[in-house]
């Protein structure tokens, strides 16, 4: 009888246990994979987060830890800022919520925090039109914005009460391209429909500056974002405006400080999937090592009438080894259906639980990490089937050998007694 068969007969005859091994390999595998995959696709996304901001620096009042709708930057400064070496551009961000009760998600009375909660309010926010577009919780000079229907603001609407309204605000007034909406009594055109891939985000309604300003008769902006000639530039212009706008405002670079939790909130993710990443492959492995050694301790007597007869340990160590493998390779199709499966899934509980954290003004908080862990691609890739490939082989060679290899250190007679 050749190796195969006896290999085939064996894996058909303990069907029990053919079917938990795969099952259990499958899970560990599969969790392993998705971890690796948010690991990695978490690194890479904050990697470009870090590269989109490292040329920002902002301005705010002084001991504002998240954003508080009741404090003003004083207009007077802009020119200030906007005259200090190295500055290319400033954006005014102006954030008001009338009629919000603070609850759940909020800061406070007046008081907003970058994670947003459960809140369920409209935040309003004016921009300058005339420098990048930046959504509220996104990179400070790029857009986080998809226009589903519509146009972009541009530069061409600074002094026009227009605005560009989220999807969800949209769905919920009856609102489409061309409406008209009463931002604090001002009659404002929608231009545009975006959304931002969060469900706080798309309740947003963004507008000019100066609109913005005007509806609300603020006194100012809540936050300038400053582009600056460069990142060798950025601790330059830092040192310079804290000098010059004194201890009323706080000047800070993300880049560097990475803000009030992010930093924090987005090494937790990295290192929670990393660890557990390592425990799936080393419960997988273990599984398998001890799965073949109750195998191999079952078949203790066959091995030893193996031997009598006359069998090499070469030729009974390849039969064992080849039964492990075909074990570990029958959870490979339950590996990668599990990753595609529940991999999104998982990825969104990750993200949900990240998104109790601070989070950060300038990434916003947990509906940042939403889309940073959201975006990980969990589609069978060529180079995923490959991983999934090695580790079924990994984990049979690690599950077969060290049982298989003790007991063939057994003499034939001795083995013959062990049952």
């Amino acid at each position: 009888m050749s190796v195969l068969t006896r290999v085939e007969r064996n894996v058909v005859r303990g069907r029990a246990r053919t079917i938990g091994v795969a099952f259990a390999v499958g899970v560990a595998i599969s969790a392993f994979l998705i971890l690796s995959q948010i690991n990695a696709g978490v690194s890479a996304n904050v990697a470009a987060a870090r590269e989109a901001v490292q040329d920002i620096v902002t301005v705010q009042p002084a001991g504002s830890s998240e954003f508080s709708l009741s404090s003003h930057i004083d207009s007077n400064i802009v020119p200030t800022v906007r005259a200090a070496p190295y500055v290319v551009s400033v954006q005014r961000i102006l954030l008001e919520t009338p009629g919000f009760t603070p609850g759940n998600g909020t800061g406070g009375a007046g008081g907003f925090r970058g994670g947003g909660g459960g809140a369920n309010f409209t935040l309003f926010e004016g921009i300058d039109t005339t420098s990048a577009i930046t959504s509220f919780g996104g990179f400070a000079g790029a857009s986080t914005l998809s226009i589903s229907s519509g146009r972009m603001l541009n530069g061409s609407d600074e002094g026009k009460d227009v605005a560009i309204v989220g999807s969800g605000y949209a769905s919920s007034h009856g609102v489409v391209p061309g409406s008209e909406i009463s931002v604090n009594g001002t009659g404002v055109e929608v231009v545009g429909i975006f959304s931002t891939g969060t469900t706080f985000g798309n309740r947003n309604v963004i507008l000019p500056y100066p609109a913005a300003q005007g509806a609300f008769g603020a006194a100012g902006p809540n936050l300038l974002y400053l582009n600056v000639a460069g990142p060798d530039y950025v601790s330059e212009v830092v040192s310079y405006l804290q000098s010059t706008l004194g201890s009323n405002y706080d000047v800070s670079a993300p880049s560097e400080t990475g803000s009030n939790g992010f930093t924090a909130d987005i090494d937790s993710i990295l290192s929670s999937t990393q660890f557990e990443s390592e425990a799936a492959l080393a419960i997988g492995a273990a599984i398998m090592v001890l799965v073949m050694a109750i195998v191999t301790t079952q078949r203790t007597r066959e091995i030893g009438i193996l031997k009598a007869f006359g069998f090499s340990n070469g030729k009974i160590l390849a039969q064992l080894v080849t039964e492990g493998l075909v074990l570990s390779i029958l959870g490979l199709p339950i590996a990668l259906i599990a990753t595609v499966w529940l991999g999104p899934t998982i990825a969104q509980s990750i993200a949900g639980s990240a998104s109790g954290g601070a989070g950060g003004r300038f990434f916003g908080g947990g509906g940042f990490a939403s889309r940073l862990i959201g975006s990980v691609n969990f589609s069978l890739t060529p180079e995923l089937v490959l991983v999934a490939i090695a580790l079924t082989f990994a984990f049979g060679l690690v599950g077969s050998l060290y049982p298989i290899v003790r007991a063939l250190r057994l003499r034939p007679a001795e083995a013959l007694r062990r049952e």
